[in-house]
């Protein structure tokens, strides 16, 4: 017997971890097709020479990113300080990824989603 006589081939959950980054190919080829993207969002867009100047990237970047990858759930963090309504993060996410948006907070649970 043969094994593709009894199973089916059946992918594994995928998931990608995006720290400490500006954009650039290893980002993109990460993301490609995650279940659950961790990504850095430093910054807000208002403040994008900053995140390049010290290699970080956007709410609106790493949700770019989800996007374009086609990422079933998004995970933000890594936040700076200088922004203190995490909401900001959300809704500048929000405008160009439409998928489920999570935005982390300390010792907060994200599970992976279940591959249907």
């Amino acid at each position: 017997m043969r094994l593709d006589e009894v199973s089916v081939h059946r992918p594994g959950q995928r998931v990608a971890f995006v720290m400490d980054t500006r954009l650039c190919d290893a980002v993109h080829a990460l993301a490609d097709g995650a279940d659950l993207l961790v990504i850095e969002s430093t910054f807000l867009e208002e403040d994008a020479a900053l995140a390049r100047e010290y290699g970080h990237l956007t709410a609106r970047q790493a949700a770019t990113v989800a996007a374009e990858c086609g990422v079933r759930r998004l995970v933000l963090t890594h936040f700076s300080q200088r922004y203190p309504d995490p909401s900001r993060y959300a809704d500048e996410a929000a405008a160009v990824f439409s998928g489920d948006l999570v935005v982390a907070a300390d010792l907060m649970t994200v599970p992976v989603p279940r591959r249907a």
